[in-house]
């Protein structure tokens, strides 16, 4: 190995110090420090760069050589007789740049050559490992399923044997977790199968007494208790199927009433003037340092509007709907907004909720909001005499239960990617606004959330754990038990925590609901209250 320096590599190359990593071959994965001036490549004993002969039988015993020039380069020169690629050409000698790909033979090994900051590392990172995984992976196959059954067997050996102990501890954890979730859906499996198999012996082995049985008698009594058995029988049989299908069932019934928001706010001073942009002499909006739009009381530019979506579903019969505090109360997690409530600056929201199938948009009002959780109650009248209602559960879910999430992660993107490239084309046309291109999605029955399945890891008074993806835009959205009722509300993201989501339990959401037992209409000249939220990030 090239482990024996004269000097460190990085002497000469400003502080940089040379690696190769192996795309392909026996050592695929690995990356190997170069310290010497002299570097032998091929498959001889004392090379080296060796490759096992018996594994890389396209390389030579001396296939190649790697020699420092007094610039500091890498020079590669190969031998007589032999062939060498670099990046798909064939060469003799050539200097080495940072990235380039080796191939030694026309179906050798493939080394990328790597010009890396010199540090003092004895393992990888967490990057350089995620980095060769992907790099190891493009190289060593054509196809794409092939690169992805390279990067499943590269990537977890790469975390688990070149990285940190901290690192490869953290590997390990959650190679255990992902292992026990399929570990335990596939049990849940084998168990359904195994009932449903079950009942089903029973139920032909009672009809086929019941054969007997009517044969050999007359009484209508025992005729009838027969029968009884046989249907009492089927129901549970097919009460066991339904529930294989089950996750289909919920989102195809619960996704009318999960509803896509909408909304903006602007500001109003104590003196009636309206906060607006502040614009260029061409009417462009002016920008501040930070990026977001400069404003001011005077002049003519538009009136200054924050915009944000959510989700959000119905939950009773009145119009009721539940969301979150933090998108029905947008202001109470922007930085900006304190400062102008202290100065008697009043917020103007205007909200729309969108329901699948419906195309018309329905005004939404605010109505109240939890005290103690993330949650808020909007109302939209007109939306309770086209949808149904999402039934509230008893209680929250536990660990190990299976849940269905439906929501609106990312938004109008997240619709827009779901479009496709004809509705995408029409819109490039008209340049429609931010209300204009959610009224076009609907108009075109587009707007439908999207459902996610998991598993519950952990429920406390406060908060639902669960690995159900979702996205910011996700928030307001219901978390649904196998029997399709909610038992939580969506509120939080644990981005540090592979994508695991938070929810509100179901029992806050009763609480909030149950007491507002009679909505009056809303007055509209009455603000929301807009004290702050807890601090964390938002979905």
């Amino acid at each position: 190995m090239a482990d024996g320096p004269e000097r460190r590599n990085g002497d000469g190359n400003g502080g940089l110090e040379a690696v190769v990593l192996h795309l392909t071959g026996p050592f695929r994965g690995a990356r190997q420090h170069l310290f010497s001036d002299d570097i032998s490549v091929g498959t001889a004993a004392d090379v080296d760069i060796h490759f096992p002969a018996e594994l890389a039988s396209a390389v030579a015993p001396r296939h190649a050589s790697l020699s420092r020039d007094d610039d500091g380069r890498f020079l590669l020169r190969v031998s007589p007789g032999e062939t060498v690629y670099v990046n798909g050409e064939p060469i003799e000698e050539r200097a080495l740049a940072s990235g380039d790909v080796i191939a030694l033979g026309e179906s050798g090994p493939m080394l990328r050559f790597l010009l890396l900051r010199a540090a003092p590392r004895t393992h990888k990172s967490l990057r350089q490992a995620l980095a060769d995984g992907l790099d190891c992976a493009r190289h060593g196959s054509a196809s794409a399923i092939g690169r992805a059954w390279l990067l499943l067997r590269t990537l977890p050996r790469q975390l688990l044997t070149q990285t940190s102990p901290a690192v490869r501890l953290l590997a390990g954890l959650l190679s255990l977790m992902m292992l026990a979730s399929v570990a335990t859906l596939a049990l849940l499996g084998v168990r359904l199968e195994r009932r449903i198999a079950e009942e089903g012996r029973r139920v032909r082995a009672v009809e086929e007494l019941i054969r007997e049985r009517t044969d050999s008698t007359t009484d209508p009594a025992v005729r009838a208790w027969f029968e009884a058995v046989a249907a009492a029988l089927s129901e549970r049989v097919e009460a066991l199927e339904a529930m294989s299908d089950a996750g289909r069932r919920v989102v195809r019934e619960s996704e009318p009433a999960v509803v896509f928001v909408q909304g903006s706010y602007g500001w109003t001073a104590p003196d009636g003037r309206v906060l607006r942009q502040l614009v260029g002499p061409d009417g462009t909006p002016l920008p501040s340092a930070s990026g977001r739009s400069r404003t001011t009381l005077d002049g003519e530019g538009p009136p200054f509007a924050a915009q944000f979506t959510g989700s959000g579903f119905l939950a009773r019969d009145d119009g009721l709907i539940v969301t979150n505090r933090h998108v029905a109360v947008p202001w109470s997690v922007d930085p900006s907004a304190g400062p102008l409530l202290e100065r008697g600056f009043v917020p103007d929201l205007r909200l729309l909720v969108y329901a699948p199938g419906i195309r018309e948009a329905f005004e939404a009002r605010f109505v109240a909001s939890s005290e103690t959780a993330d949650l808020a109650a909007l109302r939209a009248p007109g939306l309770a005499a086209r949808v149904d209602p999402l039934p509230l559960g008893a209680r929250s879910p536990g660990p190990g239960d299976e849940i269905l999430v439906l929501g609106y992660p990312a938004g109008i993107n997240a619709l827009l990617a779901r479009s496709g490239p004809v509705f995408l084309d029409s819109l490039r046309m008209t340049r429609p606004d931010f209300w204009k291109v959610v009224e076009e999605l609907s108009d075109a029955d587009l707007i439908r959330p999207l459902a996610s399945r998991g598993i519950v890891g952990q429920t406390t008074a406060a908060s639902v754990v669960y690995d159900a993806e979702t996205a910011r835009g996700g928030s307001g959205g219901p978390v649904l038990s196998l029997t399709g009722e909610v038992v939580a509300v969506t509120f939080a993201v644990m981005e540090e925590f592979g994508g695991s989501n938070l929810g509100v339990p179901v029992e806050e959401v009763r609480r909030l609901v149950d007491a507002l037992p009679d909505l009056p209409e809303p007055d509209p000249s009455l603000p929301p209250d807009a004290a702050e939220l807890p601090p964390g990030r938002r979905p």
